[in-house]
C-alpha cells in the first residue's frame, strides 16, 4: 500500500510539473524573516520628570543609572542573542538601544554600556553575525547623578542584518514632532524620536534579480497620543515614496483598538498587521514587564510592537513571540527586556 501510494504521488508530481502548476510557485518564492524587539534601556525614566527641585532631579537620576546596572544588559543580551539564535531572523528591528556614559562632576564621560556593541558581541559568540545596517541617533540626556558624577543616556533605534544579505539605502531620520517637557524649576528636556530603514534583497530561488523589500523601524513617543499619532503619519507618509515593498516594525506605543492612533493609519492605509493575520485579534502581549524585571508572573499584558507589511505585495507567513516564557530569563531571574519581541516570516506575493 505504502508504494503504491508513493508512486501514486509521483505521478501526480509529474503531471503537476508538466501543467505548469507545482513547480513555478516553489521555485520563485522569496522570504525574508524579520524580528522587532524593544530591548530596554535598562530603568525607568518616567520618574526624572515627576522631580519638583534640582536635588529630586539629581536623586531620581541616581537611581536610574543604579537600575540600569542592575538590570545587567550584558546578561540580557546573551539571553536575547539565543533567543534569536532559535529563529535566525535575517533583519532584526531593535528599540533602546541604549548608550549609557558615566564621569565625575565636570570631567570627561566614559562609556559603560553600550548595548549595540554587547549585543552584535553576544551574537557572534553566540555563532550569528549580523551587523548595524542603520542607526538613528534620538539625542542624549546628560545630568548629574550625586553630588560628584553624573551620567549621560543616549537613545538609539537600530537595523540588524544578517551578514551576506545585500543591503542598499540605509537610512536615519528624525520627526519633526517632538515631546518637549520643562520640570516644576524651570529645566526643559526635548526627546526626539525616529526612523530608520534599508532596501534589503529577498531570499529565495526568483528568476533575475533578487526583489527588494523596505524594511523601517521605529520607536515612537509613549504617553502623548497626539505626538505619537503625528509620528505614525510621518512614518507612513515617508514610506509611501518607497519604490519596493515595505514592512513597518518596532514599537508603536498604540493599541489596536486605537483607530485614530498609528495602528489604525496603517491598517487602514493598505497594511496588515502580521500578528491578527496568522493568529486572529486575540494574544499576542509584547508589554511590559516591571523595570526591574524581576516580577512573576509575567505581566505581558498589552500589544504595541507590530510588523506591518503591504499584503498587495507581500504575505506573513508565521508570526510568534520571543522572550515572553519563564524559561528564557537570564540565570539570575532577570527577563529579557520589558518587551517581548516578535518575529515574522514574510513572502513575496
Amino acid at each position: 500500500m505504502a508504494r503504491r501510494w508513493a508512486a501514486f504521488l509521483a505521478v501526480v508530481g509529474l503531471v503537476a510539473s508538466a501543467l505548469g502548476l507545482a513547480a513555478p510557485a516553489q521555485a520563485d518564492t522569496q522570504q525574508l524573516k524579520v524580528a522587532t524587539y524593544n530591548i530596554y534601556l535598562g530603568a525607568d525614566l518616567g520618574p526624572l520628570a515627576l522631580a519638583q527641585t534640582p536635588q529630586e532631579l539629581v536623586a531620581r537620576a541616581g537611581i536610574a543609572y543604579d537600575q540600569v546596572v542592575a538590570t545587567d544588559f550584558p546578561s540580557r543580551a546573551r539571553a536575547i542573542s539565543r533567543l534569536l539564535r532559535q529563529e535566525r531572523p535575517e533583519v532584526v528591528g531593535l528599540q533602546e538601544v541604549a548608550l549609557w556614559k558615566k564621569g565625575p562632576l565636570g570631567g570627561p564621560l566614559h562609556t559603560t554600556y553600550d548595548f549595540l556593541d554587547i549585543l552584535l558581541r553576544k551574537l557572534r559568540s553566540a555563532g550569528l553575525h549580523y551587523r548595524a545596517a542603520a542607526v538613528d541617533n534620538t539625542g542624549t540626556i546628560t545630568l548629574p547623578i550625586s553630588a560628584t558624577e553624573r551620567a549621560s543616556f543616549t537613545n538609539r533605534d537600530a537595523i540588524l542584518v544578517q551578514d551576506g544579505l545585500p543591503v542598499t539605502n540605509a537610512q536615519s531620520h528624525l520627526y519633526a514632532a517632538k515631546f518637549t517637557f520643562t520640570t516644576p524649576f524651570g529645566v526643559t528636556f526635548t526627546f526626539p524620536r525616529g526612523w530608520s530603514a534599508v532596501d534589503v534583497a529577498l531570499k529565495g530561488k526568483g528568476k533575475g534579480k533578487p526583489a527588494r523589500v523596505r524594511v523601517a523601524t521605529t520607536h515612537l513617543q509613549p504617553g502623548v497620543p497626539p505626538i505619537r499619532n503625528a509620528q505614525g503619519q510621518e512614518l507612513y507618509a515617508a514610506l509611501a515614496q518607497s519604490p519596493y515593498p515595505v514592512t513597518a516594525l518596532g514599537d508603536f506605543n498604540a493599541l489596536p483598538t486605537e483607530a485614530t492612533g498609528p495602528y489604525g493609519t496603517f491598517t487602514n492605509g493598505g497594511y496588515d498587521d502580521a500578528w491578527r493575520t496568522t493568529h486572529g485579534p486575540g494574544g499576542g502581549f509584547t508589554a511590559i514587564q516591571d523595570p526591574d524585571l524581576r516580577n512573576l508572573p509575567s505581566k505581558l499584558s498589552a500589544r504595541i510592537d507590530y510588523v506591518f507589511y503591504q499584503p498587495a505585495h507581500l504575505s506573513a507567513v508565521s508570526a510568534r513571540l520571543i522572550g515572553d516564557k519563564v524559561r528564557d530569563r537570564t540565570p539570575t531571574g532577570l527577563w529579557p527586556s520589558d518587551h517581548a519581541g516578535l518575529v515574522v516570516r514574510l513572502r513575496l506575493q
